[in-house]
């Protein structure tokens, strides 16, 4: 285990690395002088020495891997800048902004594992079964219909004919059912076949056919033996939607009113702000490494023939 666990910090650091040359440079290669594009878009009148102010001020004027080193070195202390339109700390911003997405996408990833598991679970042991076809042909309906007009669909239903949870906004835990339930529907299906498939799968297996044999109760098999093999991909492809529902979720938040990451980047697209985009592609970066990482080990403690498979054993 413990050469595991060395190997995946290290292609973990690697990654973050990765993720940081991507966040400064990529923006930095686009044709377009970000202090033109911030006084044109904002209709600021244009002078040289005002320009030359802002890159003076936002350190544009030194060499790249200058900036590159003082942007990382910045960073290590938990200060990404200050932003070119609202002037204010980036780190401050994306943080509080940051939870509501990071609430609102690990809702959803709740939603999702309470819709899929049951719905998998049943399909593929009742495969070819009237609740088999039912099942994946309503989830599959459901699924086809883009996020935003399931998010219409669910607020005239539940919040204007029902008048159970809110409308819109945000402010308590109910603002958040509506919006976690619209991205879960979207993804569960996915999450179905992937349970459903794993399952049919792990029933031909010699040690399943032994169990059988044994004359062990099919709910001991299912619960203890095939649903144990399926939690292996169920919990990295988790990590793996988790990541990009945080970068994700901006419909939603726009369609729902949310003042979450997700508008607040689109804000910032739209105003050339590139110290807010390069803080918030290396935050989501961070974030979606270490919950890769912790999806690892957790597969790794469970499955052990993963970590044999990393240590070449």
């Amino acid at each position: 285990m413990q050469r595991f666990l060395v190997s995946r910090i290290l292609s973990m650091i690697l990654a973050l690395w990765g993720v940081s040359l991507v966040a400064f440079f990529l923006i930095r290669v686009i044709p377009v002088d970000p202090v033109e594009a911030y006084f044109a878009i904002n209709q600021l009148p244009v002078s040289e020495e005002s320009m030359d102010a802002i890159r003076e001020e936002q350190g544009f004027n030194q060499p790249l891997l200058s900036q590159y080193a003082n942007w990382m070195w910045q960073v290590f202390q938990l200060d990404f800048g200050k932003s070119f339109v609202s002037k204010q700390d980036v780190a401050n911003e994306l943080i509080s902004r940051f939870w509501i997405t990071l609430g609102i996408a690990f809702t959803a990833l709740l939603f999702v594992v309470f819709i899929s598991v049951p719905i998998g679970v049943l399909s593929a042991v009742k495969q070819y079964s009237l609740f088999d076809r039912l099942a994946r042909t309503s989830i599959f309906t459901i699924a086809s219909m883009p996020n935003f007009w399931l998010a219409f669909i669910l607020i005239y239903v539940v919040a204007l004919k029902w008048g159970v949870l809110p409308l819109m906004g945000w402010g308590t835990w109910q603002h958040m059912i509506l919006p976690s339930l619209t991205l879960a529907l979207g993804i569960s299906p996915f999450y179905i076949r992937l349970i459903r498939t794993s399952m049919i799968e792990q029933m031909q297996q010699p040690y399943v056919l032994y169990a059988r044999a044994r004359g062990l109760k099919e709910s001991v098999i299912v619960l203890h033996h095939l649903l144990r093999g399926t939690l292996p991909p169920l919990l990295t492809s988790l990590a793996m939607t988790f990541g990009g529902l945080l970068g994700g979720a901006v419909i939603i938040e726009i369609v729902f009113t949310i003042p979450g990451i997700g508008r607040y980047i689109l804000d910032s697209m739209s105003a050339r702000d590139y110290v807010v985009l390069q803080g918030f592609i290396l935050l989501i970066g961070v974030f979606y490494i270490f919950i890769n990482f912790l999806a690892d080990i957790v597969c790794a403690l469970i499955d052990p023939r993963i970590r044999l498979k990393v240590e070449g054993k």
